[in-house]
């Protein structure tokens, strides 16, 4: 793994765990030196995860994306209503052996199973279940 990405996983961690909070600063030189990056890598991070919207430029520095929660209840109601067509249409499938495949995602995953890959998992869980349906909308959505 490159330097570059090594500091966009771990800054992405950080940022996705709450650790550095939204709306707060970000300079380059305190990324290196937590790191042990030098300047290009720790720019080029930064420049991934502004175009994941996880940050963005604040003058000369850098500051974590705000959180917007009125976007976010919006967006857990489409993902609600999607899902639980998927599901319906899922459910509803005479072959069983399918649904198999995504019990064996779930279970997968223990206590010790790091937070990234529980989120890879639950990631495809997701899809799948929507790809299940056999609704190739309904599948775009959740994939997409």
């Amino acid at each position: 793994m490159s330097q570059m990405q090594s500091v966009e996983k771990q800054l992405r961690q950080m940022i996705l765990g709450l650790e550095i909070g939204p709306g707060e600063k970000l300079t380059e030189r305190w990324i290196e030196s937590r790191f042990g990056a030098s300047r290009t890598p720790v720019r080029a991070a930064l420049l991934r995860l502004e175009t994941e919207g996880l940050v963005g430029r604040d003058g000369r520095g850098w500051t974590v994306s705000p959180i917007n929660l009125a976007e976010l209840e919006q967006i857990a109601v489409y993902r609600e209503a999607v899902e639980v067509a998927a599901l319906r249409l899922t459910c509803g499938l005479a072959d069983r052996s399918a649904v198999d495949v995504i019990e064996a995602m779930l279970e997968s995953c223990d206590n010790d199973t790091p937070r990234e890959e529980w989120h890879r998992v639950g990631m495809d869980f997701h899809i799948e279940l929507a790809r299940l349906s056999g609704n190739e909308f309904l599948f775009r959505a959740v994939r997409d």
